[in-house]
């Protein structure tokens, strides 16, 4: 029952996740040509920090709100479960508030600070119900959200960036207003589902132990993810930021959508199957997930990196086309390994509760990871980034497999992998023998014969079982 369960939570997701994505390469649109790239450097170093403090800080609650929505249900102790997440953020949101209003007074960016602040919190205490609505499988409550929240924040930056000269700031503003206009739409339900607001320490404490190790994996994740733009900041400067986050944008991000997709909807339900079924139901969900990794993700990357020349003419503004035709490819390759490592390999220590090995996979990424930028950055510039990340999410991807290769040997769908390996190869030749022009129509054209071309092949190959969304026919419903 795994499979048919999971494919509805993917359906239900897909909206949300297609606005996402097309909210990213709009913002990727209008920010690349309305920000100057030290602009756009700045903007990108402020949400990668805004992130690490979010990740920091509320983090351990969102995830452990996650792991214990099922059991906290079944003994009655749900609303408390929420009062005691959002009682715990409290005194967090008050100190982190204060210490960002001293050290805006302090600081020659104090606007940008002060915006930055007021989007981390806002995101931050809206996350935390989100991965509730999440944990509950309210899939339309969850994409209502997150997509008004999307199409807020997107709007109100492009209103600031277009009107105002504030730079980096704008787009900042319209992230901040967005989250805490759809935090306030949603408070009202928390607050009936929480009760009276009654916490427990023994429900902080059971949160901590599960959620702070995890915490620092996922944050040492980030660092993997996004180092390297303050070395960059450092090494170079925030120009080549600027450019190289664009690209980032354009192709990990892309990515890391598809992969989060898949993943909002294969934890609730690993979790929920671990519970009724045990450890070889929660694999099961785990097969089933790399087989749409494998179906969905592979393909994608490879028509990034094909169709890195048309994306980078006419997605990103003309300062930034050069360098994002040279590294979107590699970027998307570090997308795949990253994917892999955070939204698959990972869900198996969140299963077994090992966070505290999944913590040292994480350690080990990061090390690997700064080590090689400020190796790498000074001898070949934007290059040596990519290399670090790439070495890096190879190295966590390896440690995280071999770590549970007894414990819980996850699946790994070998005979898939190698037919999704084929289909992309026959997409990525069909790609380059035909000289697309760097337009819109050459995108579109590029795009359409590479699903084309890839549809094909999971067909004839039967990639994941592709054939079972086909009607009993010609190709009936064996596997090669």
């Amino acid at each position: 029952m795994a499979a048919p369960q999971l494919q509805r939570l993917l359906a239900g997701y897909l909206p949300i996740n297609l606005l996402q994505a097309a909210v990213t390469l709009g913002a990727v649109m209008v920010f690349s040509r309305l920000l100057t790239p030290a602009e756009y450097g700045h903007y990108a170093l402020a949400v990668t920090l805004m992130l690490w403090l979010q990740t920091l800080m509320f983090y351990w609650l969102q995830t452990g709100i996650g792991r214990f929505h099922d059991t906290a249900r079944d003994a009655g102790q749900l609303p408390r479960l929420l009062a005691t997440a959002y009682a715990a953020a409290a005194p967090i949101v008050g100190l982190t508030a204060a210490l960002g209003l001293l050290i805006a007074e302090a600081s020659d960016y104090r606007g940008l600070i002060l915006v930055g602040l007021a989007a981390l919190l806002a995101r931050s205490l809206f996350a935390i119900g989100l991965d509730f609505h999440r944990a509950a499988h309210r899939v339309r409550r969850f994409a209502w959200l997150e997509g008004l929240q999307y199409v807020l924040s997107l709007s109100l930056g492009v209103v600031f960036a277009l009107n105002f000269d504030w730079g980096a700031t704008g787009p900042l503003l319209g992230l901040a207003l967005g989250n805490l206009i759809v935090l306030l739409a949603d408070l009202p339900y928390l607050a009936r589902q929480a009760g009276g607001w009654a916490g427990s320490w023994q429900d902080a404490r059971l949160l901590g132990a599960y959620g702070l190790p995890l915490t620092f994996s996922y944050l040492f994740g980030l660092v993997v993810a996004g180092s390297d733009r303050f070395f960059i900041a450092w090494l170079m400067d925030e120009s080549a930021v600027g450019v190289y986050a664009v690209a980032y944008a354009l192709a990990d991000r892309t990515l890391t959508i598809l992969f989060n997709w898949v993943g909002m909807a294969t934890v609730p339900l690993a979790f929920s199957a671990l519970a009724s079924g045990g450890e070889e139901a929660a694999r099961q969900v785990m097969n089933d997930a790399i087989k749409n990794l494998i179906l969905l993700a592979l393909p994608a990357a490879a028509g990034l990196a094909a169709a890195a020349p048309q994306l980078a003419a006419v997605l990103v503004g003309p300062e930034f086309r050069a360098t994002t035709a040279h590294i979107v490819p590699w970027i998307a390759l570090a997308g795949v390994l990253n994917g892999l490592m955070v939204h698959y390999a990972a869900h198996a220590f969140l299963i077994t509760r090992r966070t505290r090995a999944l913590l040292l996979t994480t350690v080990l990424a990061a090390a690997v990871n700064v080590a090689l930028n400020l190796l790498l950055i000074p001898l070949w510039g934007l290059d040596g980034a990519i290399a670090a990340t790439i070495a890096a999410y190879g190295v966590g991807l390896a440690a995280r497999l071999l770590w549970m290769r007894r414990r819980f040997p996850i699946p790994l769908a070998l005979p898939d992998l190698l037919k999704g390996l084929t289909g992309c190869a026959l997409m990525w030749a069909a790609l380059a023998a035909v000289p697309w022009p760097a337009t819109w129509a050459g995108l579109a054209g590029a795009v359409t014969s590479g699903i084309a071309v890839y549809a094909a092949a999971a067909l004839l190959l039967n990639i994941s079982g592709a054939r079972r969304w086909l009607p009993v026919g010609r190709f009936g419903r064996g596997t090669l």
